[in-house]
């Protein structure tokens, strides 16, 4: 989860089932969703403390913060404790996931109907926007209106709905007028109440959708929910559901910052927009039908690996996992050939797709069984490389044809986007 700046809250923390006793302490919240707690309480002779008196973990622990009010710290997991010369004692935990705005009860399941969430580069993948600007050039005065676009609704085949909406803020410039920002999110909404991990699942499934279709490693960089069952009284007006930001270590998940741009993307949401409902179901369908393959291929692309040899067996495993979906008793040098049939002058001529099969089990046998015998065929140091972007630009290709893009489309993506020129060309 992508947090730009670091949160750090002081408040009181207690546990649900001790409501009288409150502690002070910290509550730090910092990129990639790392959420981390740590209370300070002073000892009574040598009694513990109440937050690890002979625990490991903490299933809930509620709170109250200086800006966000109540808050409920699910997971709890004791990391360590100092004892201070003046008979303090700081303990610190490390928090799986952030509820903002509530305070459960505990043993108490939180459930939402509706769940926004926004995903880094977006904006630049939608494209579409109610900013419009009328330049009167005789005047030489920009003109600039707001009109939201209608939201766009995919009906998913789980029974929840998954929204495209539109937020905007406006802010007041001395001397100038208002300046409009927009921001564009996916909704998830269900009429029966869910538990949280069924929306992160589907959360989790176009996230990773975005990241192929941007070509990106793209991350979830907010979530907030609501409840048909809490709402806060506004008088004077209808009561209005309690948004609740959730924070949690949300995956894929990479370091840098993404550079986002249009000609990088593998498609664009105008280019499915017709097709779009079909396509985001196929793509939940086959995640779920090719789950290891899938996330082999995602584990690869973000580049977390520390050599290009874990890059190529993560790669080689998924290749694997995946036909065996749908032939279990197979080599993996016939796995690879039946891999590359569909696509094979994409590949490149007869002659070039047998010494790329050749490679890939060469290489995968020295690295798998470190036979030195093996290692002179064997693709290794910078040679790997080409080897890793061809089985990339494999996995890319049968990608997009389960997710429905015909084979048509698929060469035209193949011919327009850079990155898989090159992927065809090493």
């Amino acid at each position: 989860m992508r947090i730009k700046e670091e949160l750090k809250e002081s408040g009181y923390f207690w546990l649900p089932s001790v409501l009288e006793k409150k502690v002070p302490g910290i509550l730090s919240i910092s990129d990639g969703g790392s959420i981390d707690l740590e209370i300070v309480e002073l000892l009574d002779g040598n009694m513990e403390t109440l937050f690890n008196a002979g625990v490991d973990s903490l299933k809930r622990i509620v709170g109250y913060i200086e800006k966000g009010g109540f808050v409920t710290l699910d997971n709890c997991y004791y990391k360590s404790q100092d004892l201070t010369s003046v008979g303090l004692s700081k303990s610190s935990f490390r928090v799986d996931r952030v509820f903002t705005r509530v305070q459960y009860d505990e043993g108490e399941i939180p459930r939402f109907n509706t769940l926004t969430f926004s995903i880094e580069g977006i904006d630049e993948w939608v494209e579409i926007s109610g900013i419009k600007v009328d330049y009167q050039q005789e005047k030489n005065i920009p003109t600039i209106s707001y009109e939201f676009p209608p939201n766009f609704t995919v009906k998913l085949a789980n029974g929840m709905k998954l929204l495209i909406i539109w937020k905007t803020s406006s802010k007041y410039v001395f001397r100038e007028e208002a300046r409009i920002s927009e921001k564009i999110y996916f909704r998830l909404v269900s009429q029966s109440a869910r538990e949280l991990d069924e929306f992160i699942s589907v959360v989790r499934k176009i996230t990773e959708f975005l990241c192929f279709a941007m070509n990106k490693t793209v991350s979830l960089d907010s979530m907030s929910a609501t409840s048909d069952d809490l709402f806060k009284e506004i008088e004077g007006d209808k009561p209005s559901p309690i948004s609740i930001d959730i924070y949690y270590r949300s995956w894929p998940y990479a370091k840098n910052d993404p550079k986002i741009a249009w000609y990088d993307m593998l498609f664009k949401f105008k280019e499915i927009q017709n097709d779009a409902e079909k396509m985001i179901n196929d793509w939940i369908k086959s995640y779920e039908q090719y789950d290891s393959a899938f996330r082999l291929y995602f584990l690869a692309k973000t580049g977390d690996q520390m050599y290009l040899e874990e890059k190529f067996l993560t790669l080689v495993q998924g290749l694997e996992a995946y036909h065996q979906r749908v032939v279990r008793n197979m080599s993996l040098r016939n796995r690879i050939m039946k891999i590359i049939e569909p696509f094979k002058d994409i590949i490149g001529t007869d002659e070039n797709r047998q010494k790329l099969i050749d490679s890939i089990m060469d290489t995968r046998n020295y690295l798998t069984h470190h036979n030195p015998s093996k290692k002179p065929r064997a693709a290794t140091g910078v040679n790997l490389w080409p080897l890793c972007m061809k089985m990339e630009l494999l996995f890319d290709l049968h990608i997009l044809q389960l997710t429905g893009f015909s084979r048509e489309k698929i060469d035209s993506i193949v011919d327009n986007c850079p990155e898989l020129k090159r992927k065809r060309n090493w």
